[in-house]
């Protein structure tokens, strides 16, 4: 049988298998629109907080017009007590409630620092960090007026006073992640582990529903091919319109990208065939690969710091193609590195593809004896 006849039935016995299908093709398509929804909006914004306002002075419901005009903070409503507070926190009307104690101005006109307290569910690390920081930026504009303020009544003139209290002026521009959002910091890398992901499932699949006689050096070969030109194509759609569509920024060329794709894909598709000769069912190939993939995006030293990840956790995954895909990856097309910056990467994914390989040629040869 010729190579292209083998590649003409492998086609037909890839796309007309409706699992493969939804795993490789819908599963791709499925996650490009749905997991950049919760980033769409970048970051969190007007998050409903609620009042206690102790000191009931001008100077404490300036602070409260402050807070409530911040992009970050929405003051919904003031309660009488804590404990009114803390049950509207409870019946999650509010994301967190704001307390300003009784001495807040006399503190403030004796130079002091008054210390006000917030309470909210830090588990919701980004809508906490969200209020925080919109509480932070009021207290600090508010602190900033009434000392400026005292100095010029003292007789310093307004600029001096301004540039005491502010001695330095921070003007940060951002490079890469041009809006400071999360879908150009999270989606990128996610995209490619959901390429990895739902590939080895589609892989996994067709080799588990596949015959003794199917499985020669030329039909793997032939299955390799498809899988390949497929998958360059679902990439291809990921980097391209569905960048385009979020406004991720792209600062590689495609054919850096491509040479790239080619050996991440190659090595998910060799280690998805493994995959399958290791394990006894299609079934539990989809289990490994679906509980694998939240430790494999927190090992990836994008979310959580490279640094304080135990070395031995980083050194098995880059026995995964990903190890060496998202941080290529993030490197080339989202900070604009030359190629020859992410050779170390490349290099990886082809010893990869040679040590999966070999263990393909391992277990083929003792399956055949």
């Amino acid at each position: 049988m010729s190579f292209l006849k083998l590649i003409k039935d492998e086609a037909k016995a890839i796309f007309t298998n409706p699992t493969i299908v939804m795993a490789m093709i819908g599963g791709v398509l499925f996650y490009a629109f749905l997991y950049p929804l919760p980033y769409q909006q970048q970051s969190p914004e007007e998050q409903k907080i609620t009042v206690v306002d102790m000191d009931k002075s001008a100077l404490s419901r300036k602070f409260i017009q402050m807070v409530n005009v911040s992009q970050q903070v929405n003051v919904v409503a003031q309660a009488e007590s804590v404990k009114e507070a803390k049950q509207q926190f409870l019946n999650n009307t509010v994301s967190g409630f704001l307390v300003i104690p009784d001495n807040f101005t006399k503190e403030l006109q004796l130079g002091h620092a008054p210390t006000v307290a917030y309470a909210g569910d830090a588990s919701y690390f980004l809508i906490y960090g969200t209020i925080i920081e919109g509480l932070m930026k009021a207290g600090g504009t508010v602190a900033a007026e009434y000392k400026v303020a005292h100095m010029t009544i003292d007789g310093t003139p307004i600029n001096s006073a301004i540039n005491t209290f502010q001695p330095f002026k921070s003007n940060y521009v951002p490079v890469f992640n041009h809006n400071m959002g999360y879908v150009q910091y999270v989606v990128p890398a996610v995209f490619v582990l959901i390429l990895q992901q739902t590939l080895l499932m589609a892989v996994g699949v067709r080799q588990k529903a596949t015959s003794v006689n199917e499985n020669t050096i030329a039909h793997l070969s032939a299955r390799f091919t498809i899988f390949l030109c497929s998958e360059l194509v679902l990439a291809c759609f990921y980097f391209g319109y569905v960048f385009d569509f979020y406004n991720i920024g792209r600062f590689s060329s495609p054919l850096d990208l491509l040479i790239l794709l080619i050996p991440f894909i190659s090595s998910v598709i060799l280690f998805g065939m493994l995959l399958a000769w290791l394990l006894p069912t299609p079934e539990s190939i989809l289990l490994v690969v679906l509980f694998s993939s939240m430790p494999i995006i927190f090992s990836a030293g994008f979310i959580w710091p490279a640094e304080l990840i135990p070395s031995l956790l980083t050194d098995v995954m880059h026995l995964l193609p990903s190890g060496f895909a998202i941080n290529g990856f993030l490197t080339l097309n989202q900070q604009g590195a030359e190629l020859q910056s992410i050779q170390s990467n490349i290099s990886g994914l082809y010893g990869l593809c040679v040590m999966y390989s070999f263990c393909i040629l391992f277990v083929y040869k003792k399956r055949q004896s």
